[in-house]
C-alpha cells in the first residue's frame, strides 16, 4: 500500500478501473491539472458519437483524485525534455511532480524510468 502516488493520464484511467492494468492499492492520488484535458480527450475519442459516456467516466476519473496541481512549473522541463526522449509529455510532467514530492509515480507507460523514486507500471 502507497500512501500516496502521482498518476498521469493512463495511471489515473487504470487506478478509476476504466483501462485495464495492474492496480496499485493506493490512499491518495495526485493529478497534475493538465492531465484532465488529456483524459477527457481520450474519453471522447474512445467514445465518440456517446457524449453521455463520456460526462460519466470522466466524473469516474477525476472523482478518486484527491489533489490537483497546476503544470505551468513544469510545462518547460516537461515540453524540452519530450523532444528528446519519448514524447510523452503528460508522462514526463507527471513524472517531475511525483519526484519533486518525493512519492512514486503510476504510468502506463512502460519507457518511464526515475533514479529517486519508484515508478509502479500498470
Amino acid at each position: 500500500m502507497h500512501p500516496s502516488v502521482v498518476a498521469d493520464a493512463g495511471g489515473l484511467l487504470v487506478l478509476a478501473g476504466l483501462l485495464e492494468g495492474v492496480t496499485h492499492e493506493v490512499d491518495e492520488i495526485l493529478v497534475l491539472d493538465a492531465t484532465s484535458l488529456l483524459v477527457a480527450e481520450y474519453l471522447a475519442l474512445r467514445h465518440e458519437g456517446a457524449p453521455d459516456r463520456v460526462w460519466v467516466e470522466f466524473g469516474l476519473a477525476i472523482g478518486v483524485v484527491r489533489e490537483w496541481y497546476p503544470v505551468r512549473a513544469l510545462a518547460v522541463g516537461a515540453a524540452t525534455a519530450s523532444t528528446s526522449e519519448f514524447g510523452d509529455i503528460d508522462a514526463l510532467a507527471s513524472l517531475a511532480l511525483a519526484e519533486s514530492l518525493e512519492v512514486p509515480l503510476l504510468t502506463k507507460n512502460p519507457e518511464l524510468r526515475s533514479r529517486s523514486i519508484p515508478v509502479l507500471h500498470c
